[in-house]
């Protein structure tokens, strides 16, 4: 089993109450230095897409993890039986056949760790506040999971942002912002809890690491709240954030 095999991979640190979750401490502790790695050979990317730059660090995870017991899988169906599935950014699967995370058997078709990417700022039209919520879709980071439009059945996941412009600290306040609004709008389904926690140290040069605790509904539904990651990669070259 994959959480018999991880006692060598370093712990991620404060994080989320994950004493019991040794799959979850695994992928992200592996995911906390290898991102952080990426960054250093990536910076400078300002310019290049979504897209391109998760397949990027797709493949750099990969050719990276080839001794731990996981791997990962860019544009992951959330149905494959449906051939307009939602598809998370990048997927993670044990080696093995079945794992089981916070009581769910996960079997090996299963992402049982999933990250969606955003880029920080997003460009075009409307768009700006995208790292959380879609102007006209729902295609926003947060939103998805809080939607279960990705993530559905998982209690753990991630979002990763590829910072192209401004500091961490900038957007650390301005998503927090666009958040405290959107409670205010519709408190219904945004609460002030979904806001991100943590600490930018300001030493850390190259990735940021922060949690938040969402609400989570499915077809107006309240269901049990997603854990979610956010991993935030500075890709801006020669600028200390």
């Amino acid at each position: 089993m994959l959480s018999e095999k991880v006692s060598h991979i370093s712990n991620t640190g404060w994080l989320f109450d994950l004493e019991e979750e040794t799959s979850i401490k695994a992928v992200a502790g592996f995911v906390r230095t290898y991102f952080e790695e990426f960054a250093k050979k990536n910076k400078g990317l300002l310019d290049q897409n979504e897209t391109g730059i998760t397949q990027k660090l797709c493949i750099f995870l990969n050719r990276n993890s080839q001794q731990f017991p996981f791997f990962f899988q860019p544009e992951y169906m959330e149905d494959t039986t449906k051939g307009n599935s939602p598809q998370v950014d990048i997927g993670t699967f044990s080696i093995d056949e079945k794992i089981i995370v916070s009581d769910r058997l996960y079997g090996e078709e299963d992402s049982f760790f999933s990250m969606e990417a955003k880029r920080l700022p997003t460009p075009g039209h409307n768009r700006e506040k995208e790292y959380v919520i879609g102007h006209e879709t729902e295609c926003g980071g947060i939103e998805r999971f809080k939607k279960s439009i990705h993530g559905n059945g998982l209690k753990y996941a991630a979002i990763i942002a590829y910072v192209q412009g401004d500091s961490f600290d900038y957007w650390f306040m301005e998503i927090n912002k666009w958040i405290d609004e959107l409670a205010k709008d519709n408190g219904s389904i945004w609460k002030a809890n979904d806001k991100l926690r943590g600490h930018i140290d300001k030493d850390r040069l190259f990735l940021v690491e922060l949690i938040s605790e969402n609400a989570r509904f499915k077809e107006g539904s309240q269901l049990e709240n997603i854990y979610l990651f956010h991993f935030w990669i500075n890709l801006i070259p020669d600028k200390n954030l």
